[in-house]
């Protein structure tokens, strides 16, 4: 997915637990998560919490599917990682396998770069 650089995760945090009818403090409380790192969360002072928090965070929130993977690109985005969901699935080892059957590892070694001409 591509993300639009003016949308921030924070912007869609407060909107996701807005129409999930949580508070603030409901949210941060049921995380397990200080009040002061929420605030710097939501206000976009610290970045995305890490994967872990990322999963926990969308059980709690019951996200619509089309937020889901924004929710996960732009934690990805600000964080500078693989977004979590990718990351998650990277663990399974055949898929892994099967993905670096597909890579021209040629055209990468001699660019340094790699984009997938399919």
């Amino acid at each position: 997915m591509i993300v639009d650089d003016s949308m921030k995760f924070c912007n869609l945090l407060a909107q996701m637990i807005k129409e999930a009818n949580l508070s603030n403090v409901k949210f941060y409380t049921a995380l397990g998560i200080k009040k002061p790192y929420f605030y710097d969360i939501l206000s976009g002072k610290v970045n995305p919490p890490p994967p872990d928090r990322q999963i926990a965070m969308l059980r709690l929130l019951n996200p619509k599917p089309e937020q889901i993977a924004l929710f996960f690109d732009l934690a990805a985005q600000e964080r500078n990682e693989v977004p979590a969901d990718i990351a998650k699935i990277l663990e399974n080892k055949d898929l892994c396998r099967e993905l670096r059957n597909g890579i021209d590892y040629e055209k990468l070694l001699k660019n340094g770069e790699y984009k997938n001409e399919r």
